[in-house]
This record gives C-alpha cells, structure tokens and sequence, in this order.
C-alpha cells in the first residue's frame, strides 16, 4: 500500500515541478493555450465580464489569467488568478466576483513584475513566474506579454541557490520554535499546537530548501513532501491526528530526520554589515 501512495505522490510530484520549472504540458506554446477548453459555462461569463472590467478599468497592456481553474484541477473554491499589466506606475490588488466565480487581480507595471520574478525566485516561491507560464494571455496580446512569459520561463528554469550558512540559520529558527513548544505543552496546549504547526512548516520548508527545490504550493504539500522525502511526509500525517503529547513526540521524530537535531544546538551566525 504504501508503495501505491509513494509512486502516486511520485507522478504528481512529477508534474507540480514540470510547471514550477516551466516545462510546456502538451497543447501550450510560449505559455499560450491553443483553445481556450477550460473556458465553458460558467466560466465563460465570468471572463468576459472580468476582461470587460479590466479594460474599463486599468487600460490594460495585457491580461495573464492563471490559477487551477486554468490548469485544470480546480476544487470548489478555487478563484481565478489575473495578472494585469499597464504602464501607471502603480500597482494594485482586488478581488471580487464575476459571474459568481471569486477573483483575485493583480495589476502592476512590467518593472514591478520582473522584481516579483527576482524577489520570489530568492524566497523559492515563484507564483508570479508560474502564473505566467500556465495561464493564458488574452487577446490581443502585445510583445510585452510574450517578453515577460519567455522571462518567467527562465527564471523557473534557474537553479535556486541556498548557503550551508543559510540553511543552518533555518535549522537554528525550527528548532528553536519547537522548544518553545515543549515548554509550552502542560502549562498551554493551545499555543503548544500552534507553535508545533509553525516548528512543522519550518522543518518542512527546510526539506525543500536542502534539497534545492521550490516551496510547493500549499494545497500540495504533503504530496509534494512524499515525492521528496517519504519518511518525513509519513511524520507529518501522523502529526496531523496526533493528541498533544505525541504530536510533540512526533514533531521531535520529525526534526531528528530533517534537521539532524530536535533541541537547543550550539550556532552563530555570519557576520553582516550594519549601518553606522
């Protein structure tokens, strides 16, 4: 069974990061669906009063429409995600409903996109650049668009780099939350679960960080965590039902298996530049 559950994991995995890099799924060209199939009732009505909007609105330059409706693995809250680019220089963020389908637009200038580029590739979450090489451009669509699909495509395809300092520095920030936990497990159970989740997401991001791969989007963790390391992605299930005193026991497994450590370990930072 548990075979099952890896190589199933294995194959998402597989595709997550295909398009996290940027790889074409078939039917795409230079992040341009040839037909627009995801497009039926009632999400036709939705785009075309969402486009509508856009163009009395923001004078747009182009429209980039992204997100699992648009991939094809939409769940019943998924929203649509609208990159608009203008030349104002400004930006903005706004969400609402078209023909009942929630929305999330934003509209920026082509500066401000390419620092999203840079920005997100350094913190290993790349949505801007994904959401460009899986949406769909609507037309008309000016060179502007093409220029910032073909630089997102890049930037998905650039090694992310991390530093032994650095990921040191995360081992150090994970281990210490669940510290902070331990101490807190009799005396407040409330925030020793809260504190066990955030010492969670720290050890998980670590994996991926150590491994030099992007951060996974939420939805697809665990998935993603079972593809790269399946005894930590067994861990964080069992966390996941666990009563408080062996959701610590388990957590404690987890940094043991990650980090190498589960408590207070000796660490100094790199020395950095202060201003004077």
């Amino acid at each position: 069974m548990r075979r099952v559950v890896v190589s199933t994991a294995l194959r998402l995995y597989g595709r997550l990061n295909a398009s996290h890099f940027g790889i074409q799924p078939s039917g795409r060209r230079r992040g341009v669906i040839a037909a627009m199939t995801w497009c039926v009732p009632p999400v036709d009505e939705a785009v075309a009063a969402l486009v509508s909007h856009v163009r009395a609105t923001f004078s747009p330059r182009g429209i980039v429409i992204a997100g699992s409706i648009v991939r094809g693995d939409a769940g019943p809250t998924s929203d649509l995600d609208v990159f608009v680019i203008h030349d104002q220089p400004w930006r903005i963020r706004e969400q609402r409903r078209f023909a009942g389908i929630p929305a999330e637009l934003f509209v920026n200038p082509p500066a401000q996109i390419r620092k999203y580029f840079a920005s997100e590739h350094e913190s290993g979450r790349p949505s801007t650049a994904h959401m460009f090489v899986t949406g769909e451009p609507i037309a008309p669509v000016e060179p502007i668009v093409g220029e910032l699909v073909d630089e997102a495509r890049a930037w998905l395809a650039r090694p992310i780099t991390v530093s032994p300092a650095q990921l040191e520095a995360m081992r150090y920030g994970a281990v210490d939350v669940l510290d902070d936990a331990r101490d807190a497990i009799d005396r407040d159970p409330a925030a020793a679960h809260l504190l066990l989740a955030d010492a969670v997401r720290e050890i998980v991001a670590y994996v991926f960080w150590r491994e030099r791969r992007f951060q996974p989007r939420r939805k697809h963790l665990a998935a993603a965590l079972a593809a790269v390391d399946p005894t930590a992605a067994a861990l964080l299930q069992r966390w996941t039902s666990a009563p408080p005193r062996e959701a610590l026991a388990t957590v404690e497994a987890l940094a043991r298996h990650a980090l190498g450590v589960d408590t207070f370990f000796a660490w100094s930072s790199e020395r950095e530049p202060v201003a004077t």
